[in-house]
């Protein structure tokens, strides 16, 4: 091979490389199925540990009470688990687009409906006559869809679509602050009143006993005939003391069981963001040409998948 056509071997073989060919993105797409499977899980680990704990409940009206609870919690979870079926769903789709490597009006048309249906699966309406007078957050992703939509690459669409996931993801961790944790503190309330209740009589004995006690011993040591009186209130009171430690019991169990699906739910918001993360990646990892990284969503996986089994053995 002659020096001029070794150089221009040489030169091609640099501007392949540079050209490069769009990332394997099914690490994305795999860690967000499998957020999707442990958030539904955790759900029903949750459910379950807290209809246990409602036989704890004295009376009918506590037990009701404690019941709507759960059943409030139940439905809020059962969306969340829907909003993760389309972050799933729209993983998916962008992997798939993703791996058919093209680009064009097509391509991106598939990115922006994906986003639009993520945000449906949310509970984020961008269709329809009351677009309009729709909710800042639902203007704004309608807003990106467009963008999208408009892009005129691959990599263009994701990048305008990342905004919109920060957003759903914001959104997600928003929901938890503001239905599933005090939902979550409403029933414990409840639970810890209901423990309480059986026990009032024993408490109140309880908070006055040390003010009789030492009535009656001062009145035993002039009357010596009050001795047995005063042996029969303190047996009165080891009972009392011994049903207060039996209540004080359960209240920490039921509260450390709080705990841990507090945890739970907790987690959920780290998970949320690590997903945005991941897919922020994905999309510098199609510019650059890259290998795509998940492992932060895959840790923050294997973090909930571990506190469900901490609620489940509860």
């Amino acid at each position: 091979m002659t020096k001029l056509g070794a150089l221009a071997l040489l030169v091609f073989s640099i501007l392949a490389a540079g050209c490069g060919t769009l990332p394997d993105a099914r690490p994305f797409a795999d860690a967000s199925a499998t957020l999707a499977v442990a958030v539904k899980s955790s759900g029903q680990a949750l459910t379950d540990s807290l209809r246990d704990a409602g036989s704890a409940a004295s009376s009918s009206s506590d037990a009701k009470a404690y019941e709507e609870l759960v059943g409030k919690f139940d439905a809020a979870w059962a969306e969340r688990v829907k909003a993760v079926q389309g972050v799933a769903a729209y993983s998916e789709a962008i992997a798939d687009v993703i791996d058919a490597g093209r680009e064009g009006e097509e391509t991106v048309k598939k990115v922006g409906d994906s986003l639009q249906g993520l945000a449906s699966a949310v509970g984020i309406p961008l269709a329809g006559p009351a677009v309009a007078a729709a909710s800042e957050i639902s203007q704004f992703i309608a807003g990106r869809v467009a963008l999208v939509r408009a892009s005129r690459k691959l990599e263009e669409a994701l990048a305008q679509a990342q905004p919109a996931v920060d957003r759903i993801a914001e959104h997600l961790v928003e929901d938890a602050e503001k239905r599933l944790k005090p939902t979550l503190r409403e029933a414990h309330a409840n639970l810890v009143s209901s423990i309480k209740s059986p026990y009032d009589a024993d408490d109140n004995f309880a908070k006055s006993f040390a003010r009789q006690r030492d009535e009656l011993r001062a009145k035993a040591l002039k009357d010596l005939k009050l001795v047995p009186q005063l042996a029969e209130f303190e047996r009165v009171q080891a009972a009392a003391v011994a049903s207060l430690k039996e209540r004080d019991q359960k209240i920490e169990q039921a509260s450390a069981a709080y705990k841990a699906r507090l945890q739970l739910v907790a987690a959920l918001s780290p998970a949320t963001t690590a997903w945005a993360g991941a897919h922020r990646d994905l999309a510098a990892a199609v510019r650059e040409k890259r290998k795509v990284t998940a492992t932060e969503l895959v840790e923050t996986v294997v973090e909930l998948k571990e506190l469900a089994k901490k609620v489940r053995a509860l």
